[in-house]
């Protein structure tokens, strides 16, 4: 009867235990996002090494705060408001405090590494599953476009609707850098500006098909990389 008391008491630990992860989880994938966005034909979701690596992001805040709550606490603190915000600023603050953590021995100082090995090898497979194709597919974006049958009004769709709207009431000055530039690739049809400055680091992939099409770009062309 004082187990399964001890363990019911501990359950409301458990669920908060689970706060830092998801947030570290959330903040990792911003940045592998962030990171990887010039790799036009990730797809992350369907990489079980990134399944792995999201795992790890969300398991080890989550065991960190579980030894720190059961082995360096004597008695548990208690469950309130300021309780569960220092475990969601944790939660926020991991990358920056894993070191500090290691370097107070609360945790074996192999974490980090096993952390920064996953992070290695998934740069390493992506590095070369995506960076010839991705090389590939620009070049021949390029070639693509020149031969377009529709060059102004994919122009004009960038200019007119797809920046206007991602950026003009956000930032005013980027849509402008971006109004501007398109016009004076639209007078002068110079692709290769083009993409280099409205395409590539620009356009995420989730939008970049929908753009492509705006720009009557050969079925065979879409064929080849999207399906």
């Amino acid at each position: 009867m004082g187990e399964s008391s001890t363990t019911l008491n501990l359950v409301p630990y458990i669920i908060i235990g689970f706060i830092p992860g998801i947030i570290n989880g959330i903040n990792a994938w911003i940045t592998l996002e962030k990171k990887y966005f010039n790799y036009v034909f990730f797809k992350p979701l369907k990489s079980f090494l990134v399944w792995i690596w999201l795992l790890i992001q969300i398991y080890v805040p989550g065991q960190i705060y579980w030894w720190v709550i059961t082995l360096i606490f004597p008695e548990k603190p208690d469950i309130n408001v300021l309780f569960i915000l220092m475990v969601v600023i944790y939660g926020i603050c991991f990358p920056s405090l894993l070191d500090v953590i290691e370097q107070l021995a609360i945790i074996p100082r192999n974490v980090s590494i096993i952390i920064n090995c996953v992070e290695n090898l998934l740069e390493d497979y992506l590095t070369k599953r995506q960076t010839g194709k991705t090389s590939d597919f620009w070049s021949d974006l390029e070639e693509e476009i020149e031969k377009s049958s529709d060059l102004l009004g994919g122009i004009k769709h960038l200019k007119n609707h797809y920046f206007y709207v991602k950026y003009n009431r956000i930032n005013e000055k980027k849509y402008q850098y971006f109004k501007k530039k398109l016009e004076k690739i639209a007078q002068n049809k110079n692709t290769e500006e083009l993409i280099s400055t409205c395409f590539k680091g620009i356009i995420p992939r989730q939008d970049l098909l929908g753009v492509l099409k705006k720009f009557k770009v050969s079925k065979n062309f879409i064929d080849r990389y999207f399906k």
